[in-house]
């Protein structure tokens, strides 16, 4: 293949150019990339004298895509998309280099899946991944480390797509056309209440119960989806209580166990204890959560699908879908 060098195509100038496409302006797209407006100008300019062709037609009123610059923006787009999966693609290869099999949890997967993939990490730290259940793959893997991350689900989501992670558990929905999807449980609610509560002799709620009440749920920036679609749902039946955000299920147990309001919970969390405070399954058995597996549809590591087999056949033994 042969360049022409005396056309300067650099990274920098293709985002350039395809910035100043999509936003329409050289000055929105400067106050965009946060460079100074005659810096994307100067090099725009240059770009279009090196190629002899105009890719903007521009003037004090008119910013437009000429012809020959829409054929070169829809190339140059697909140059930076082969670029930014080349640089994924080198970081997955890199962590398998390392020996590292890297997965991410979030908080509010199922709580009783946590303990198992910590409880495998620490394994994995001495014998490798599937040691305890598979002699042919320990063998094979006896270098292997579970390398465990926490975050939110959207972050895991980015992660993983990007290659710096091999696997995730997260929250559904996960609605990335890269990612292969495998649902793992499925769990209703339940409210975290004070035993001075009013719901405190309740066998169980409704979500048309909770008008009025503060609840506390985790934070919308965690799992946007996920957060709107339980939040309209409880909102369907009626009800209007006073939304506020906790981080942790500790803080969460913390704030009801002095009264200041109620929690809204996985079901499984309803296992920890906390004095003062009690637990009722929230009876909507539309209003659920469910915990998924999720990794890109081109990932290769053969570590990866023994990995998910084993804890798939450990959870079907387990009580995550009670």
């Amino acid at each position: 293949m042969r360049i022409d060098r005396r056309v300067d195509i650099s990274l920098r100038t293709q985002q350039f150019v395809l910035v100043a496409a999509r936003m329409g302006s050289f000055h929105r797209a400067a106050k965009l990339l946060r460079v100074d407006h005659s810096v994307i100008v100067r090099t725009i300019n240059r770009l279009e004298r090196d190629l002899g062709i105009k890719l903007f037609d521009r003037n004090r009123t008119r910013f437009v895509v000429t012809s020959a610059g829409v054929i070169f923006v829809k190339q140059i787009r697909e140059a930076v998309e082969y670029v930014e999966r080349a640089c994924n693609l080198a970081r997955y290869h890199a962590q398998v280099e390392r020996g590292a099999l890297r997965i991410g949890y979030s908080s509010h997967v199922h709580s009783r899946l946590v303990p198992v993939l910590e409880r495998w990490s620490l394994s994995t730290s001495q014998a490798g991944i599937g040691a305890q259940t598979s002699e042919d793959y320990s063998q094979k893997t006896a270098t292997s480390r579970l390398e465990l991350t926490s975050g939110p689900t959207g972050q895991l989501i980015e992660l993983v797509s990007q290659g710096r992670l091999h696997a995730g558990f997260g929250i559904q929905p996960i609605g990335e056309e890269e990612l292969i999807v495998h649902p793992i449980a499925r769990e209703t609610f339940c409210l975290a209440i004070s035993k001075n509560h009013r719901f405190a002799k309740h066998t169980s709620i409704y979500a048309k119960d909770l008008d009025g009440e503060t609840i506390f749920f985790l934070p919308r920036t965690s799992h946007p989806a996920f957060h709107d679609q339980t939040i309209e749902y409880i909102g369907s039946t009626g009800a209007k209580p006073v939304l506020r955000e906790v981080i942790s299920l500790t803080h969460a147990l913390e704030i009801v166990a002095h009264n200041f309001g109620v929690a809204l919970l996985p079901r499984s969390a309803s296992h920890v204890s906390h004095i003062g405070v009690l637990f009722k399954p929230i009876a909507d058995s539309l209003l659920s959560i469910e915990t998924a597996f999720f990794r890109r549809f081109d990932q290769q590591d053969d570590r990866l699908p023994i990995f998910i087999d084993q804890l798939l056949s450990h959870i079907k033994t387990s009580s995550l879908n009670r």
